[in-house]
């Protein structure tokens, strides 16, 4: 058997990289690190020199001074330059000491771009860092070929994960996202790549995909690939989207992380972590070549620790696609409110609130008053329930809404699913209960089928997806559409007497998150299923189609049985807006965070914020 390919590994400076070569390259034994730079940046004395590799060491994690001592620095004529600048002799002198050589080459930014560099043998390598996956946040990383990465490095206790230096990509006009590092979810799909939707099974069945998710093509996005970070290291991840939480909030070298939103997968996961996250508004980026789960209500949803990397990704004109149809609506009605601008007030839901813990309410509570400052105008407190029963629609309003979004009896499953429940009398919740479960089921028809004619037997799925999937068994296709069809009612009133996008352009304050410690060892309670009604703040974005934004705005101590002292779990915000308002939400939480002087961006690691013990938010003066 023949070798085509070499992983070649190196360390420089403690730290591992990785480069991919065919072997009928002409590659050689020597390895040397190396720095490109343009002559246009470089006034050639030893200042100047200082200067640009003392920028470029603060500007990126993947260069170090180490390329610049031992190898080669190439200096970059960017074409229309014609005449090699002249070194001064302290500069021949600085370049002598480093053991460097300097030399020149013509040619353009793009095709060699500044940055470090390993040249082996007559082949000049873009330098890849590896970086320990260690909390286990990645399925698989990919190499610079969009391939598995087949390397190891440290000390091989965790899987790794390869960047390229951001010198090689300067953000532009025409680029805005060069720079930043994007994970994506495993139900993304990548050409070449197994999508693994956390399933063996699944894997198995397909093999590697043959197409690439338009959102991950338009993105340009180099590489994609839980264990919590936050406090003593053994808190709840809290959904679907957690391995993208974890990437971001374990590692500084991560940016951004891509996931999905069905019925609460990036929000959940996000107040778990004390991430930035951004539930989008159904239609706000394409899904073609993502996985789907329940269609009705499936969307994109971005994660980061900065609230400004959230606002590139959907400023990004390449990621925003067209309309689609959502429940209850005809296919000619638009699902985004156009007339996006400042909010008129927020609405505080009485349904919700108060939240059960004093301490969480507190700081919710002085979040609303930044905001109501930035604003400059009161809260409005409402009832949904109350206000329903006024301006609900006449056949309807008699009907409290919990009720009419609530629960709905079913008769016993006579399915003949091993799985289904053979007598099932508990009530259940119509509206969102019945396209939830339809979907979530017969999404998975295919796979299921196939994985039974090619293996002999039914691919294997967890306890949850069993039991779920048993409980869909006996919905009906015309009780998913009656479902949909009161959703679209729901939405209807939503739009018209709380949001208002058309006159006053309401947000509304959702309650979110825990209070404190959430440990991943305890085993949940049997039959919790999620979504049991659409009267429930959680779901409010998800039924509705609404963007949703998750605010880290501070921490609540608590005593670790795990560690033996008082760690912090991320405590959050939340603010639902108009179809098209994502960007209007981010705004107004910069702007209200800003005022009242809290940070805007979260750390990564252990806590969100440096701990501070002088105010109720036991947040640092330096955040």
């Amino acid at each position: 058997m023949s070798i085509t390919k070499l992983n070649v590994v190196v360390d420089l400076g403690g730290r591992s990289y990785s480069w991919t070569i065919p072997t009928d390259y002409d590659s050689g034994p020597t390895i040397a690190p190396a720095v490109v730079l343009s002559t246009r940046s470089v006034d050639w004395t030893v200042d100047g020199l200082e200067s640009v590799l003392s920028a470029f060491d603060k500007a990126d994690d993947v260069f170090q001074p180490a390329f610049a001592q031992g190898g080669l620095l190439i200096a970059r004529l960017d074409g229309a330059e014609t005449l090699t600048p002249t070194l001064h002799k302290s500069s021949t002198r600085f370049l002598e000491e480093k053991s460097s050589t300097l030399i020149f080459v013509t040619a353009q930014a793009d095709e060699l771009p500044d940055g470090p560099y390993f040249v082996q043998g007559r082949i000049l390598h873009r330098a890849w860092r590896l970086y320990p996956d260690e909390n286990l946040a990645f399925t698989l990383a990919l190499a610079p070929s969009w391939e598995p990465l087949k390397a190891g490095a440290y000390s091989g206790l965790y899987p790794v994960a390869a960047v390229p230096s951001r010198l090689y990509y300067p953000p532009s006009t025409k680029k805005p996202l060069n720079g930043l590092r994007i994970t994506v979810k495993d139900n993304y799909h990548l050409s070449g790549v197994h999508t693994t939707l956390g399933s063996g099974s699944y894997a198995q069945l397909y093999g590697p995909q043959t197409q690439t998710s338009e959102l991950v093509k338009r993105l340009c996005i180099d590489y994609f690939p839980p264990w919590n970070p936050r406090g003593d290291g053994y808190q709840g991840p809290s959904g679907s989207s957690s391995g993208a939480c974890a990437s971001v909030a374990s590692y500084p070298w991560v940016d951004v992380a891509l996931g999905t939103d069905t019925t609460r997968s990036i929000r959940m996961p996000a107040a778990s972590y004390g991430l930035w996250g951004l539930r989008a508004p159904h239609s706000r980026f394409p899904l073609e070549g993502v996985m789907p789960s329940v269609p009705a209500f499936d969307t994109l949803g971005v994660l980061a620790r900065s609230p400004h990397n959230l606002r590139k990704i959907i400023h990004s004109d390449s990621a925003s696609t067209g309309d689609r149809k959502l429940a209850g609506e005809s296919p000619s009605k638009t699902v985004v409110d156009k007339n996006c601008r400042r909010p008129g007030k927020i609405i505080v839901p009485t349904d919700w609130f108060p939240m059960r813990n004093e301490g969480q309410q507190k700081m919710v509570s002085q979040f609303l008053e930044a905001v109501e400052k930035r604003l400059g105008c009161n809260a409005l407190h409402l009832s949904f329930e109350d206000h329903w029963s006024k301006t609900g629609p006449e056949d309807l309003k008699s009907t409290p809404l919990q009720e009419y979004l609530g629960m709905v009896s079913h008769p016993p499953s006579h399915s003949n699913h091993p799985t289904a429940p053979k007598c099932m009398t508990t009530d259940r919740s119509k509206s969102i209960y019945w396209p939830n479960y339809y979907d979530g089921y017969h999404t998975y028809d295919k796979f299921r089928d196939g994985f039974q004619a090619k293996f002999g037997h039914p691919p294997y799925a967890s306890p949850f997806m069993t039991r779920r999937w048993g409980l869909a068994t006996n919905i009906t296709q015309e009780q998913r559409e009656q479902g949909l069809a009161e959703l679209g009612v729901y939405y209807t009133w939503v739009r018209g007497h709380i949001l208002k996008p058309d006159t006053e352009y309401n947000f509304v304050l959702l309650p979110l998150g825990r209070p404190g410690a959430n440990y991943r060892d305890i085993v949940p309670t049997p039959g919790g299923e999620l979504s049991e009604s659409a009267y429930d703040p959680v779901d409010f974005a998800t039924v509705l189609g609404l963007p949703q934004l998750v605010i880290p705005i501070s921490q609540n101590p608590y005593e670790s049985r795990v560690s033996k002292r008082t760690e912090y779990a991320p405590i959050v915000a939340s603010l639902a807006g108009p179809r098209g308002s994502d960007d209007d939400l981010l705004q107004l939480a910069i702007g209200a965070l800003g005022e009242a002087h809290w940070p805007l961006e979260v750390l990564a690691g252990k806590t969100a914020f440096r701990p501070g013990e002088d105010n109720d938010r036991h947040v640092g003066p330096s955040g």
